[in-house]
């Protein structure tokens, strides 16, 4: 973990050309005569009207537009192209749910099939995309809110693995891009390998240069070095962008680089020469994934096959680059790791509003128990044990809606200027920082907010059919791929220790202002919590007031951490592996946290007033005051608290909003719930007739009412006793 060495990513601007691998993605969709009506507000395929059920009480307390709020956190061409990609699949056949969970094998077919069927169907071109580029955003959102693993097979092969080599290659690797476009070729991003992970330069698949023949040989040494782990290895990849330690003549090592290696026949799928390729087999979640390994036995490919943005090599074997510092080159060549991580942050958003739509619909339409003096039971909304349940989740899912379009739009601001000629190397580097903290903050969140609406549901949640297991088994990859979540955080502590050991300009550093405020940091430091009652407590100016503090506070001891392990003798290695507990790794999170609280909190207050706004505040402040009480032990160890009374009035604030959210949840949820066919569960269907889709989801298993084939298996002692007769 902290013995593994760390790359740095460093963004590379894309190839020119890239408006052609993207045209290919997003050409025109064809269904233009199908106009929607100008008032997205009056489109009933976007907003159709509830039906009536046990939903309706909540809904009427609400006191907000649902409809209004969903523009304001998306957008409406977000909204538009979204429901778009919905409505196609809830009409196509092949897009229709099983009633029973598919064998891994044909789990694996319907992955790949409706990853070329989205393909084929296009449905934007290029020049919306040049013109409003966030729609991928939408597009992205909306495949993933159906299912994670043929959206994770097409965002590798039609995403990662063409804008690497458009990133990284050059125009000679243009006839693949020509075939990617027709979707002739299925592509992997092959780094990991069995006995290296994060450790990137301890890889050792060997590409050596021949100079007679003017080819790579590619070599795996041993099982340990078998590149593994990657998406659409197992059974389907046609081709693979490897990493291999490059030798050029006279055994000279130029360090990893990337290499486009063909693993199957286009034609038949089986193995080429010199390629030992396999499955990984069933894993916990995301089975519509291949996930493979593969091994190369003096593979020979083509020179002009090595992406050579970052460095390329002559006929005779002369290595050169335009990046001297080789460990600069290498975070350049995985500079699409970096938005992998800022992709990461939205797709668990996907994952916890679902899993936080079911649950709080069930806790609405779900009633047990009441007062003693009441003939009716109450929901379980209603109880504050309940509430305390969700809320957290719900506030912190509409925080991450906001931060995760706000990460994605800045990452695309920079790649889209950065193919403009535009010099992006700080926000490169804030986009590195950032996303490294942001990627474990929201899948943690995730992770733990899917079990809690899991339980939150009790029994009925343990059915598959409430697809909350599904959700929390194909999220818990995001916790490990794209980095391991407590090796990555690292990245971020390490830019931000550095930044403040080095008496960096914070403003000049932070174009993206995540620690723009810590140019203050003396002053902050000084400061002390001086609310007096719990509306002060709450109020959204003085909660980040509170976590600017508790950021800076964390870094500065951090910092002295750090100075002191240096100056007890501790070198490089050993003081960055001894602060990480207690100091470098919570600095990470409360730096993503602080982060996601200031990017809500522009976006709330910069809103025109409305009743939206005053509820997106009652959520922010809920957001802001759970983040007080999670680190309320460091606001007394830092002294910012002075007496034991303060913590008491950020919990009667919160236990103040409980009730006033639980009213407003529901109206809440639909701003952010995708369609009924897409949630696709009986606890979150959007009229809260639990019982009614429950027992249609029941009786629909095949064999519900079947005697087992193996029935004989259970009376045989029956049978027995009677034979004797």
């Amino acid at each position: 973990m902290v013995g593994e060495q760390i790359v740095e990513s460093v963004p590379v601007a894309p190839a020119n050309n890239l408006g052609e691998i993207i045209k290919s993605l997003v050409d025109s969709y064809s269904d233009r005569d199908n106009v929607a009506p100008a008032n997205i507000y009056e489109d009933k395929k976007i907003f159709p009207s509830f039906r009536s059920g046990p939903l309706q009480e909540y809904r009427d307390k609400a006191s907000f537009c649902y409809k209004r709020l969903n523009v304001l956190l998306e957008g409406e061409d977000h909204i538009r192209l979204k429901h778009k990609i919905w409505q196609w699949m809830e009409k196509h056949p092949d897009f229709q749910r099983e009633p029973e969970a598919p064998n891994l094998e044909r789990t694996r077919e319907l992955a790949n099939k409706r990853h070329h069927l989205l393909w084929q169907q296009k449905f934007f071109d290029v020049n919306e995309y040049l013109n409003t580029p966030y729609l991928m955003l939408a597009f992205g959102q909306a495949i993933f809110s159906y299912d994670f693993s043929f959206s994770v097979k097409f965002s590798l092969s039609n995403g990662m693995f063409p804008s690497t080599l458009l990133t990284n290659g050059t125009g000679r690797l243009g006839k693949y891009i020509a075939k990617i476009s027709d979707d002739r070729i299925l592509g992997a991003y092959a780094l990991t390998e069995i006995a290296h992970g994060t450790n990137a330069n301890g890889m050792r698949t060997r590409a050596t240069y021949d100079v007679k023949s003017q080819e790579f040989i590619i070599h795996t040494p041993d099982f340990e070095a078998a590149k593994c782990w990657v998406g659409n290895l197992g059974k389907t990849c046609t081709h693979a962008i490897v990493y291999a330690q490059l030798y050029v003549p006279d055994d000279k090592h130029q360090g990893l680089n990337a290499f486009l290696v063909p693993i199957r026949d286009e034609l038949t799928l089986l193995p080429l020469p010199g390629v030992t390729v396999g499955d990984l087999g069933e894993k916990i979640g995301l089975n519509g994934i291949d996930n493979g390994f593969v091994m190369f036995n003096q593979y020979r490919i083509p020179k002009a096959n090595l992406l050579s943005k970052t460095g390329d090599i002559d006929a005779q074997g002369n290595y050169n680059s335009p990046i001297k510092d080789q460990r600069k080159r290498l975070g350049a060549s995985l500079g699409a790791l970096s938005t992998g991580r800022v992709n990461i942050t939205a797709i668990t958003y996907v994952a916890l509003s679902k899993a936080v739509c079911i649950a709080t619909r069930y806790s609405a339409s779900r009633r047990q128990f009441g007062p003693p003096d009441s003939n009716e039971e109450w929901p379980v909304i209603e109880y504050q044990s309940q509430q305390y349940r969700l809320m957290p989740h719900l506030t912190a899912v509409i925080a991450l809606r906001v931060v995760s379009l706000w990460i994605g739009k800045k990452n695309m601001d920079m790649m889209m200027r950065g193919m403009m000629g535009e010099d992006t190397s700080r926000e490169g580097m804030e986009i590195h920082a950032i996303s490294s903290a942001l990627k474990p903050y929201a899948t943690w969140a995730a992770r733990d907010g899917i079990q809690e609406c899991r339980e939150a549901c009790g029994g009925h949640g343990y059915l598959r059919a409430s697809g909350l297991g599904d959700l929390r088994n194909d999220n818990d990859a995001n916790c490990t791929y794209e980095g391991e979540n407590n090796t990555l955080i690292q990245q971020a502590s390490n830019w931000l220790i550095s930044l403040r050991r080095n008496n960096a300009n914070f403003v000049e550093a932070s174009p993206l202002e995540t620690v723009a405020f810590l140019k203050d940091m003396n002053v902050i430091l000084q400061t002390r919590g001086q609310e007096q009652n719990a509306g002060q407590a709450l109020d959204v100016h003085n909660l980040l007031k509170a976590l600017n503090w508790l950021t800076a506070w964390s870094l500065d001891t951090a910092v002295k951490r750090f100075e002191q392990l240096q100056s007890d003798g501790k070198d490089a290695f050993e003081t960055r592996n001894n602060i990480q507990v207690f100091a470098a790794q919570k600095l990470s999170i409360i730096y993503a946290e602080r982060t996601s609280y200031y990017v809500f909190y522009k976006f709330v207050t910069n809103l025109p007033a409305s009743p939206e706004q005053q509820v997106l505040l009652k959520v922010l402040s809920f957001y802001g005051a759970n983040l007080i009480i999670k680190y309320s032990s460091l606001f007394y160890q830092g002294g910012y608290f002075l007496n034991s009374s303060q913590i008491e009035l950020y919990q009667q604030g919160i236990l103040g909003l409980l009730s006033v959210l639980k009213n407003e949840a529901i109206a809440l949820v639909d701003a952010i719930a995708p369609t009924d066919f897409i949630l696709n569960s009986p606890l979150g269907m959007s009229d809260g007739n639990v019982y009614h889709h429950l027992q249609r989801a029941i009786v629909s298993t095949p064999g519900v009412y079947e005697r087992p084939y193996w029935w004989r298996d259970v009376t045989y002692k029956t049978y027995l006793e009677r034979a004797k007769l």
